[in-house]
């Protein structure tokens, strides 16, 4: 077991630095990639102050003029993560064309390895935008200790699924790059409901059934909610049994099933293209 980690890691560590050189490797690039996240929520912002300002004190679900702010800002680290979904299949795709992939996978380096390496590459390339963020929201939010650790944790947990969606849906780019477009677009569809940008109270009734069956909902609202109510008001509280249980169980099986996924479409059509 510790023979494994220790493989597991030392695979984690070269394949995290050889990417982190080719990311590093356009520097203008690799700045304006930091920034850009932060960028994508002035709209957002300037919607949600005008809202509040016509609607005085009622509010939307939980959020109200005096916490919007904090929506706004979790989705800045939310959109860090829903990047991951691409990374994959954009890395594939770059390493089809330089003619180095047939060696990552001739080498022993474990599909595992790959997940996690590439989800390590993205926290530490916008670490710097992601604790400010967090940061800011702990201090808006007045978050007890318990609050912070279970909003990392959560936030953890997405990373994970994020990152397995990523790898499943990059297995097209690497072997049938024609599929990898309708894939991506049903994942596009989901997230457009999956309240990102904007909470639910903002769609209608009618279209709320796409938020409701949306596993990445789930992953965002139940950070926001912690963040919000405090984890210690919310654990015992079973409106949000089903947030617990869907998180935790994709969290478990995201991994485990992507990493099957990838295998199987490596293994039937090997790698396309160039």
């Amino acid at each position: 077991m510790i023979s494994r980690l220790k493989d597991l890691f030392f695979e984690c560590k070269a394949l995290v630095i050889k990417d982190l050189k080719l990311r590093s490797r356009y520097k203008a690039k690799f700045i304006f990639l930091i920034i850009i996240p932060i960028t994508n929520f002035l709209i957002p912002f300037l919607i949600f102050n005008k809202i509040f300002e016509k609607m005085g004190e009622q509010s939307f679900g939980i959020w109200t003029p005096e916490n919007y702010v904090l929506f706004i800002l979790t989705g800045v680290f939310i959109v860090i993560l829903i990047d991951l979904i691409s990374v994959y299949g954009h890395n594939f795709l770059q390493e089809k064309y330089w003619k180095t992939l047939s060696g990552i996978f001739m080498s022993p380096v474990k599909i595992y390895s790959i997940l996690l390496s590439k989800l390590i590459v993205e926290l530490i390339t916008f670490c710097i935008p992601l604790f400010l963020v967090l940061i800011i929201c702990f201090i808006v939010a007045g978050s007890s200790l318990i609050t912070i650790i279970s909003v990392l944790i959560f936030y953890a947990f997405a990373c994970i699924f994020i990152s397995s969606v990523g790898l499943a849906i990059g297995s097209f780019k690497l072997s049938i790059e024609g599929e990898y477009k309708v894939v991506f677009f049903f994942i596009k569809f989901f997230l457009i409901f999956s309240c990102y940008k904007y909470p639910k109270e903002f769609f209608p009734e009618e279209l709320q059934i796409f938020i409701y069956i949306n596993p990445f909902f789930y992953f965002w609202d139940i950070i926001r909610i912690i963040l919000v109510l405090g984890f210690e008001n919310i654990v015992f509280n079973p409106r949000y049994t089903t947030h617990f249980v869907i998180v935790i169980v994709l969290t478990i099986i995201g991994p485990i099933l992507s990493v099957l996924l990838f295998k199987h479409v490596y293994r039937k059509y090997g790698i396309s293209g160039y």
